[in-house]
């Protein structure tokens, strides 16, 4: 079997497989904390967003209308 020019581990060395191990682990943990931050974000984001509508409903009606002509303009001029 080919070892490492120390007589480690052929593929990362000595200890370096470890340390990979623990990085992935690592980011794999930071990025759960992100996702789950992102999430409850979102949920707040909804929270407010289905309130203004029900409070507003008018206004709610006349910004999507708004938007809606608006990137309707934005594609027309996208596709020529």
């Amino acid at each position: 079997m080919n070892q490492g020019p120390s007589g480690g581990s052929p593929i990362y060395g000595d200890g370096a497989g470890h340390d990979v191990q623990e990085k992935v682990q690592q980011f794999a943990q930071d990025a759960s904390a992100q996702l789950e931050q992102a999430r409850m974000l979102f949920e707040d984001v909804g929270e407010r967003v289905n309130t203004f509508i029900r409070e507003r409903p008018g206004a709610a009606l006349l910004g999507a209308v708004a938007l809606g002509y608006v990137v309707g303009k934005i594609a027309s001029k996208a596709g020529r």
